[in-house]
Formats: C-alpha cells, sequence, structure tokens
C-alpha cells in the first residue's frame, strides 16, 4: 500500500474517532456546570499545551532519523486519554485530561505534517490536501450524526469516548509499515544549533504571515469559543442542531475541498487565502444577528466556504515558504498563532460574561475585517502589483482584486461541478458494468 493510501486511511479513522467528542466539548462543560470564562479557559490552556508540545519535540524530531513511529506511539497515547475524559466529575478534570490529550497529540505533529509533505507531489500538493480534507470531511460527518444521534438520546456515555479511543488507535496502526524517507542521521547538539539559529525568521515573507496569522488567529479566537454558547443560550439548540451545524460544515468541506486545492495549484496559495477570508471575517457578525437555527445554517454553508479555502492554502503557503526548514517553520508558525488564539480566548470568556455574547461576536466580526490587509501585504501576487503607500487601497488594485475574487470563485464552483459530474459518471458505469455481468 502506498503511503498516500496510508496517508487517506488514517486521516479517515483520525476524523471518525476525533469528531465523536470534540465538536461537543462545550456542551460537555457545560453539563459539567462550566462559566463562559472557563469554556474559554478550555481551548486557552489546550492551545498553550499543544504549543509547548511542539516547541520540546523540535530537538528529537529533528534528529531522529525513523520519525513515523514516535508519531504512532505518542498519537496512540492520546487517544487513551479518552477514556478519563468519560468519567471526570467536574470542569477542573475536564480541563486537565484535556490538556494531557493535547500534549500527546501535539508532540509528534511536524512528523505527521513532514510525512505528508514528503509523500505528496509538489506539483500537486494543493489537489492532495483538497482529497484529504474531503476524506476528513466524510469521516467527521459519518461521526457528528452518530455522536448527535447519541447524545441526544442517552447522553456522554462512556461507549462514545471508549469508540473514539478505538478508532484513533487504528488511524495510527494503519501507518505502520509506511514507507518513510529516511533522512541522515544528525546529531543532538547540531539540532538545537539549527533551532537556535534558526534563519526563517530573516525571510521578510514568513515574518509577514507570522504578524497576519497573529492577528487573524487572535481575531478568530475572541468569537469561536462561543459559537456553540450562542446557540445553546441564546437560540436554545439541542445537541442534534448543533450536529446539522457541524455537519453543514463537513458537507461543504467534502464538495469544494479538492476543487479548492486544484485551484490553489492554479492561482496560488496567496490568492485563494485572501479568497477566503472576506467570508470568514462575515461568520460572527451573520451569527449575532441570526433569530433562529434556519439562519444559522445557511450561514455556517457560506462560512464554510471560506475556511476550506484558508485551510488548504495555508498549508501549501507555508510549504512553499519554508524551504528546507519545514519543522521549525511550522513550528514557529504554530507557536505565534497558538498564542494569539490563547490569548483571544481568554478574552473571548472574559468578555462575554460583562458584555454578553452577541457583543463579543460582532467585536471579532470587526477585528477579522481588520485582519484581511494584513494579508494583502503578502508576497506570490500573480500579474498586476499595486506600488505606494496603502497600495491596496488604489483605483486599480481595488477593481483588480474584486475581479480576481469573482474569477476564482467562478472556477471553484466550475471545478466543484466538474468533480460531480465526472464522479456521478464513475459510479453510473459502475451500475452499468454490473448490470452487463
Amino acid at each position: 500500500m502506498s503511503s498516500i493510501a496510508r496517508i487517506r486511511i488514517s486521516t479517515f479513522f483520525a476524523a471518525l474517532a476525533l469528531n465523536l467528542f470534540s465538536p461537543f466539548i462545550s456542551m460537555y462543560a457545560l453539563k459539567l456546570g462550566a462559566t463562559n470564562f472557563q469554556i474559554g479557559l478550555i481551548s486557552s490552556l489546550t492551545t498553550l499545551v499543544s504549543v509547548i508540545a511542539q516547541l520540546l519535540s523540535l530537538p528529537f524530531t529533528l534528529s531522529l532519523r525513523k520519525k513515523l513511529i514516535l508519531y504512532i506511539i505518542f498519537d496512540s497515547i492520546g487517544a487513551i486519554f479518552f477514556i478519563p475524559i468519560a468519567f471526570v466529575e467536574d470542569v477542573n478534570q475536564l480541563i486537565f485530561y484535556l490538556c494531557l490529550q493535547a500534549f500527546f497529540f501535539s508532540f509528534p505533529l511536524q512528523i505527521w505534517n513532514e510525512f505528508q509533505i514528503k509523500s505528496f507531489p509538489k506539483w500537486s500538493r494543493g489537489t492532495e490536501i483538497g482529497v484529504l480534507n474531503k476524506i476528513a470531511g466524510i469521516g467527521a460527518f459519518i461521526a457528528y450524526v452518530v455522536a448527535g444521534y447519541v447524545i441526544r438520546k442517552y447522553g456522554f456515555i462512556p461507549y462514545l469516548f471508549f469508540s473514539a479511543a478505538f478508532l484513533d488507535i487504528i488511524s495510527n496502526l494503519v501507518l505502520i509499515g509506511a514507507r518513510e524517507e529516511i533522512g541522515f542521521p544528525k546529531s543532538f547538539r547540531s539540532v538545537m544549533k539549527e533551532i537556535l539559529h534558526f534563519e526563517g525568521l530573516k525571510n521578510i515573507e514568513f515574518r509577514k504571515l507570522l504578524l497576519a496569522s497573529f492577528v487573524f488567529n487572535f481575531a478568530v479566537a475572541v468569537g469561536a469559543p462561543m459559537f456553540s454558547v450562542h446557540l445553546i443560550k441564546n437560540l436554545g439548540a439541542n445537541s442534534i442542531q448543533l450536529s446539522i451545524v457541524s455537519i453543514i460544515s463537513l458537507v461543504v468541506s467534502i464538495i469544494f475541498s479538492e476543487a479548492w486545492g486544484r485551484v490553489a495549484d492554479f492561482f496560488g496559495r496567496r490568492e485563494v487565502i485572501i479568497a477566503g477570508l472576506p467570508l470568514i471575517a462575515m461568520f460572527p457578525f451573520l451569527y449575532a444577528i441570526s433569530t433562529n437555527m434556519l439562519d444559522i445554517y445557511l450561514f455556517s454553508f457560506i462560512g464554510q466556504i471560506g475556511w476550506v479555502a484558508f485551510n488548504i492554502a495555508m498549508f501549501s503557503y507555508i510549504v512553499d515558504v519554508s524551504g528546507k526548514s519545514t519543522p521549525i517553520y511550522f513550528a514557529i508558525f504554530n507557536a505565534f498563532s497558538s498564542i494569539a488564539t490563547i490569548v483571544g480566548s481568554i478574552v473571548s470568556g472574559y468578555m462575554a460574561d460583562i458584555v454578553g455574547i452577541k457583543n463579543v461576536l460582532m467585536i471579532s466580526f470587526y477585528l477579522r475585517v481588520f485582519s484581511i490587509f494584513f494579508f494583502l501585504s503578502l508576497g506570490e501576487k500573480k500579474g498586476y502589483i499595486p506600488r505606494g503607500t496603502l497600495p491596496f487601497l488604489s483605483p486599480y488594485a481595488f477593481f483588480s482584486s474584486i475581479e480576481y475574487f469573482i474569477s476564482i470563485y467562478s472556477l471553484v464552483f466550475e471545478e466543484t461541478r466538474k468533480s460531480i459530474i465526472e464522479r456521478m459518471l464513475i459510479i453510473l458505469r459502475k451500475l452499468l458494468r454490473n448490470k452487463a455481468k
């Protein structure tokens, strides 16, 4: 079995495992009596632990020749923590076990990223990531449906957590025996020297990306922890309705991921990142003005199109910028993004208790719009490049951006239509062959 095939199968089982519980963390915390501040704290602390784990892992992951086994072991240990989470009695215990789990899941994360990068052909990396997102979306879709039904009918029963642990371990067992590119051995001392004298911070494009990502992730984190809380407290959503919201997002991911990947390979990663940002920025505003769950379903569909574009293109953009020290670039990028997320999540929970959830969502909206301007300075712009002070405000640049935006989305919808028709034809051919036999 090829490495790409193993990655796809592993991704499917991992998506099944994680989405049996992760989308319902806020609901589980509220069941245990959590306040808005504690819900924000869950996101902040687990993110902080994730950052520390990734930075601590760098000397080990860079010095080892065969790394995939380390990923398999650590990720499997993280999966086991689903079991004690099933039996926690208060929010503090939940936070403790989620932080432990976050450490073991995050420690080998750069090994997984590097394994994917080396397995995917460079010329079709965006397409491959799009296919992977689609597979993850299908796995998550199944998990959401099952978890939503089970929680609605039986509550947070232990079997749900046992299943998550089992499926995540299966996702790691699939990787045993995979072909791994073995690098040259490095001494621990040389690796530490490479990390401490990291050249990437001299890369102007990478510095611009770090700044843009920091502002963006802070803006997102101010609103994100309150989405589920807003639906539960203000709109009276139950587990089934929360599942429908998540399912809609997954359906969008399944439908558009491959198309966005192809467009990112064709137009460039930067253009796709910027194309997704306006829809992401509108997300908290649309949530804040919603008066019923039908509005939420529609707005979730729209917003998720932007998130699919952003996530696929951002991964490829970092790889393109990073050069040879990809794990260090990813670790530094994740560290900056995570610090912004930590601060934003703490601010979110604190402000929600003072000014209310809807006002927090509106603040997140304003901050997300503001963050877009930082991404406009990134490199990889094709065609006309405006110059001077605030070049993106020049008339030519403004209309050029609108033209690009329309062109990209037109191409995405066309690629999506072609992909759906192609799959329908494949299914039809199989049915005709079976009838002929």
